[in-house]
């Protein structure tokens, strides 16, 4: 199993590579589950221990695609066999959400399979974590994602969401039970529709049910659940495809309603929405545009 000083070694290599290519870099810091390290002025590398013993190297906050896809093939390369030889099979599919910790809008979950020339692809050509990427940026890149890579969505709407967790919460699930069974159901038709060497999720659980849904989903083909997955090109794509349907169900909703609907979970721009939202059209209204097991909701004068 890796330490601290195997992700020190293994960001020691990555640092040398990159000052062989005229690339600075700082010295590594702890961060949570890992290290990370500065790249010049392009953004932060950041390392994850997982607990099979492998490393994940995470790139996609560098601004430069092609630093980035150079940190990629450096990791790749200074990884050799202590890499999981499950994570060097293609095709591959990537599994992200977006929207989990949002008050209004739907929960997205996407999944995408890429091959090894599709991945290089789309790296090279600015595709990361959704995350460090601008709205409009991130639309595009979804389009092209879309255009050119087998591609599954489930968006839930918050009506449906609101009734599903509320099922789920009736048999002592939670939101992590309802994620796995749309994860699933994306990763499953991608399954079905063709070859897949291995699916790679970005964690967001570690319950062993969680698990057990999203391998059911795919038999035969190994699972591999990761914290910081969005450093893969196909979880990046994934998340990129995701929080642009986000934004997309979010101004649907937004238009219906009539009223701006902010991002985020909690704040008092979102919380003032809320209020119109029941003000203009009573409180079955807000059911209709947000995830009403939030803390916010208890916020909301109700008339």
């Amino acid at each position: 199993m890796n330490g601290p000083a195997d992700l020190e070694a293994r960001a020691g290599e990555l640092r040398r590579r990159l000052a062989g290519h005229g690339l600075s870099s700082a010295e590594p810091r702890p961060i949570e589950r890992g290290l990370q390290f500065r790249v010049g002025d392009q953004g932060v590398v950041r390392l994850y221990a997982r607990k099979d013993g492998s490393v994940t190297v995470d790139a996609s906050q560098l601004r430069d695609p092609a630093v980035r896809l150079r940190v990629q093939n450096f990791a790749a390369d200074a990884a050799n066999e202590s890499t999981e030889p499950v994570l060097r099979l293609w095709p591959q599919i990537g599994a992200d959400e977006s929207g989990k910790g949002d008050y209004f809008g739907p929960l997205v979950a996407a999944a995408v399979r890429v091959d090894e020339f599709e991945a290089a692809g789309l790296a090279a050509r600015g595709v990361r974590d959704s995350k460090a990427v601008p709205d409009d940026e991130v639309v595009r890149l979804a389009a092209m994602i879309e255009e050119e890579c087998a591609t599954a969505v489930e968006t839930l709407m918050p009506a449906a969401y609101n009734e599903r967790y509320a099922a789920l919460a009736l048999r002592g699930r939670n939101l992590n039970d309802l994620l796995a069974e749309l994860h699933a159901a994306a990763i499953g038709r991608l399954v079905a529709d063709g070859p897949v060497g291995v699916v790679i999720v970005d964690q967001f659980s570690a319950a062993a049910r969680i698990d057990a849904v999203l391998t059911a989903c795919c038999p035969g083909v190994p699972v591999v659940t990761e914290c910081g997955a969005e450093g893969r090109v196909a979880v990046a794509a994934a998340s990129c495809v995701a929080r642009a349907r986000f934004l997309a169900g979010l101004a649907e909703l937004s238009d219906e309603a009539g009223i701006r609907l902010p991002k985020g979970g909690s704040s008092p721009a979102l919380v003032r929405a809320a209020q119109a939202v029941v003000d203009r059209r009573g409180s079955a209204a807000l059911a209709l545009v947000a995830k009403v097991h939030f803390r916010t909701t208890a916020r909301i004068r109700k008339g």
